[in-house]
């Protein structure tokens, strides 16, 4: 590929970037990923949705409507989060099964373009903020909430 060039793999966007440093003498090419606007789009529903699910018991003791509209905000974004979550999974399930990457790779056979291209998607994909930001926010708000919550059972009542 040529320098600068991008190419889209089903929901990261990579680049190809010349590399000035010692790495240049083995790896001609070093490749940056980017998220996708429909991956990003996917992680702001699993926040909201993931905010949404934590604050339903808190609301509840308030106002029941709103508990309610809480709990289908959550469930519908976790819905439609893990709806996405999982196209993508089954099109690079269906994309390795096609290109038979398992064998060759247990075969150690040599790689050709577009195996290499969809090794560089599966590791962007690895390597992704949205999923590490997803991951902090739920571990986060499950932590805080789990506080508060024995704060309340325990302490309070």
């Amino acid at each position: 590929m040529i320098r600068g060039e991008s190419f889209v793999y089903p929901f990261l966007r990579c680049y190809n970037i010349s590399m000035d440093n010692e790495e240049s003498r083995t790896c001609p090419v070093n490749i940056r990923c980017s998220e996708s606007t429909a991956s990003w789009l996917a992680l702001f529903i699993g926040l909201i949705a993931t905010v949404s699910i934590r604050l339903v018991n808190f609301v509840l003791d308030i106002n029941v409507i709103w508990a309610k509209a809480l709990w289908y905000i959550g469930v519908g974004g976790f819905f439609l989060y893990f709806l996405y979550k999982f196209t993508q999974n089954r099109r690079l399930q269906r994309e390795l099964s096609r290109l038979d990457l398992v064998r060759k790779l247990s075969c150690g056979e040599k790689l050709g373009d577009v195996d290499a291209a969809t090794l560089r998607g599966i590791l962007c994909q690895l390597n992704s903020k949205d999923n590490v930001i997803n991951y902090f926010v739920i571990f986060a708000s499950s932590a805080v909430v789990l506080v508060i919550g024995i704060i309340q059972d325990l302490i309070l009542r």
